[in-house]
């Protein structure tokens, strides 16, 4: 028999005694994470960025899983991977075993994505589901009691509200750009301001169809012959939402153009809007929206209204992700020191562009809504790299979904990454765990209350 040196056998033992040491310190970590977990779920979370609307403003739908799956970003995942759209009114008439047929192989290949995860996070959350994963045989279960919840929506959106842990939604209505009633004990008014850009190079001439701000503006009384009538109309507009008790203004518009926008002087874009518009080249027309935009952040900084900004990835099946690098914007932080641009969803693929913004300017802020989604791992990296670069109380969360489901996995998805990022960096002796509480706390809360200033606009103590 042959001995061991002692050489070989102080390896052993220094191997043995460095993996008991690992085991330790992973364990200390998952302590840790698990604590600022359970500390996350006591936050009533203020979540600045949203979308829902009411089951009634789907039309007169038999609501399902397969509708759920439908208005989720999981189904851009589906058609990524081969499957089809399923519009809401055809998922209306499919049976689960007909849906399964036409996308379940592609459901399954989304089981490693974000979009996947958070998505099944928000049913394990409110309806107790137990899998990871959807199958042909488990969707009967869940389906069914989605149809009984959303037979009373909102009873069971109040029950699910709570349920996760929120207290307030910034909402976003895209689709009804100025339907400023909603129900103040769950949302807070957001001014989508697309239209009045977009639709300013438009002014229709003889015989055009007319588009919606000139539209609405002349059922109002009003005729947008001049850029002074324009503008006034975009004041009025303000005005209205004002009333409402409006918390920020919103620009998606990196879905449609550029977010490079050129300061053109008044008389420019005067005479620019004098033209017909079908006279007007794509840079004219682009030129007398850049002169909007930049007039709307002045009005902005008028209001004390934060301006959140789409930044980055695009949802949908397609578009020019180059449109919202985030570095585009980068003159407007300095043209306007006075006001508060909130950089949403991390500007992936771009997030140290954003970063570096929301480093250089105190007026820039960084919104993680939606970026777990997309990413969890990427969040996960870009939040330590916001920690190590940005102050802490410019960083806020928000989820960017259509339905309670949906939002409260992205809620459980957030926590968990400003969790795991939190905790890590306890481990490495960067931060006490008090610290660490206080930084979620305002991350989840405290800052959009302050930033936003909601006690002030929506006459409410958080």
């Amino acid at each position: 028999m042959r001995f061991l040196s002692k050489q070989t056998i102080c390896l052993f033992s220094a191997l043995i005694l460095s993996c008991g040491l690992l085991n330790q310190c992973d364990q200390v970590k998952n302590n840790y994470y698990q604590s600022l977990i359970s500390f996350a779920d006591e936050i009533k979370v203020i979540d600045t960025h949203e979308h829902h609307g009411w089951t009634e403003d789907y039309g007169d739908l038999h609501f399902r899983l397969p509708h759920l799956i439908t208005e989720s970003y999981l189904m851009q995942d589906i058609v990524c991977a081969g499957g089809q759209w399923i519009v809401m009114d055809r998922a209306d008439s499919l049976n689960l075993e007909e849906y399964w047929e036409i996308n379940g192989k592609s459901l399954d290949y989304c089981r490693g994505t974000s979009f996947y995860s958070h998505f099944v996070a928000g049913f394990q959350k409110l309806y107790d589901f137990d899998d990871l994963y959807f199958t042909e045989s488990n969707i009967h279960d869940l389906s069914a009691q989605v149809e009984e919840n959303y037979t009373n929506y909102r009873s069971w959106f109040d029950e699910a509200f709570h349920k996760a842990g929120f207290e307030l939604m910034f909402m976003d209505r895209w689709r009804e750009p100025f339907n400023t009633k909603m129900d103040e004990k769950y949302f807070a008014l957001v001014f989508r301001i697309d239209i009045l850009v977009l639709h300013s190079s438009l002014k229709p001439g003889k015989g055009d169809n007319i588009p919606e701000i000139f539209k609405r503006a002349l059922d109002a009384g009003y005729e947008l012959n001049t850029l002074d009538d324009y503008l006034d109309y975009c004041d009025k507009l303000f005005q209205m939402y004002l009333e409402n008790n409006v918390v920020c203004v919103k620009n998606g518009m990196a879905y449609f153009r550029s977010l490079d926008y050129e300061d053109v002087p008044y008389e420019e874009a005067r005479a620019l809007f004098d033209k017909p518009s079908a006279e007007l080249t794509k840079q004219e027309a682009k030129k007398i929206q850049d002169f909007v935009y930049h007039w709307l952040i002045q009005k902005t900084i008028k209001y004390q209204l934060p301006i959140q900004i789409h930044i980055g990835f695009l949802a949908g099946a397609g578009n020019w992700l180059e449109n919202g690098k985030p570095m585009k914007l980068n003159n407007l932080a300095i043209e306007y020191p006075k006001a508060r641009f909130v950089m949403l969803h991390g500007g992936f693929p771009w997030t140290g562009e954003s970063i570096s913004l929301g480093k250089m300017f105190s007026n820039v802020y960084l919104d993680l809504s939606w970026l777990p989604q997309i990413s969890r791992q990427e969040a996960v990296q870009s939040l330590d790299e916001m920690f190590d670069a940005v102050p802490y109380n410019k960083i806020f969360w928000g989820g960017d979904c259509d339905f309670i489901e949906e939002a409260t996995g992205s809620l459980e998805f957030g926590k968990s990454v400003v969790a795991e990022v939190l905790a890590a960096r306890i481990k490495r002796g960067l931060l006490t765990e008090d610290v660490a509480k206080e930084m979620m706390l305002h991350i989840f809360r405290e800052n959009a209350i302050s930033v936003f200033n909601l006690e002030e606009k929506l006459g409410r103590t958080f």
